[in-house]
């Protein structure tokens, strides 16, 4: 494998192999991974609103697969969200880092403490679209971001969404920041290898990727970084690598560290 310095492990959700997702448990084991290793994560996350128009870090639109019933994120405030029970679906007797949602204040807040202890740290903010609310979640995003001085060239966040419009607007509001085109289902407009302007990214379900080989050859023929997710067998990993991909988004950022460093992948 070549270049595998500029490889970014992404942790999707946090370390979610181990503790329930989108938590302060498990983004925090993301953190104390990189500090132990000395090697760059990339804690990842999904941002939406809630009833009183805070940005909360939750994948699903709603509560049911997570918290066990089926009200929408944004019908709750932040207060009502944080006593519902997000951690129990996955382990057993959470801890109140595993139980509690955390807003997306918190999540910055968490990577600016790590920040300043000199762990290498980064942020991968995924916008969900549609929203009731269209394109704002992006720009309070953007907002809360500038306020901390990370739109700046060198910050460390990446934006992501599935949207073209989200990246674009993204480019025009914070233009020094990173963005990602995420693609899921189908190839769409981008299946000759081109990406939105201003994007040198893409983010892509390693199945889709895996189905059209032709498509991966033509986007790094064009010089375009390739993320693959969610990437969780250290083979698959291992193939990717030689295949070309610039990032791992993975459950498990302990073993992606391992293969892309050459380490022992834990068990």
């Amino acid at each position: 494998m070549t270049g595998q310095a500029a490889i970014e492990v992404v942790a999707h959700r946090g370390s979610s192999a181990v503790h329930p997702e989108s938590t302060r448990a498990a983004y925090r084991a993301a953190v104390e991974l990189a500090r132990r290793t000395g090697h760059r994560v990339e804690l990842e996350g999904d941002v939406h609103f809630s009833a009183d128009d805070q940005l909360v870090v939750l994948h699903d639109l709603t509560l049911r697969r997570t918290g066990g019933r089926p009200d929408a994120v944004a019908e709750l405030t932040v207060a009502e969200l944080k006593q519902v029970d997000v951690g129990s679906w996955k382990v057993p007797d959470p801890t109140p880092e595993q139980r509690e949602l955390i807003t997306f204040a918190e999540l910055l807040d968490l990577v600016a403490g790590a920040r300043d202890e000199g762990v290498d740290v980064g942020l991968a903010v995924e916008t969900k679209h549609p929203t009731a609310r269209g394109l704002d979640v992006d720009r309070r995003a953007l907002e809360q971001l500038a306020d901390r001085g990370w739109t700046r060239p060198g910050a460390p966040v990446r934006m992501i969404s599935f949207e073209p419009r989200a990246v674009a607007l993204a480019g025009k509001l914070a233009p020094a920041l990173r963005r990602s085109l995420l693609v899921e289902k189908d190839l769409g407009p981008w299946a000759d290898g081109h990406l939105p302007e201003g994007v040198d990214t893409v983010g892509v379900d390693h199945r889709l990727a895996e189905r059209h080989p032709g498509w991966v050859d033509r986007l790094l023929a064009r010089g375009h970084r390739l993320h693959l997710w969610t990437v969780n067998d250290t083979e698959a990993m291992r193939r990717w690598l030689d295949r070309g991909a610039t990032g791992l988004t993975t459950d498990h950022p302990d073993r992606a560290l391992a293969v892309v460093h050459g380490d022992p992948v834990p068990s």
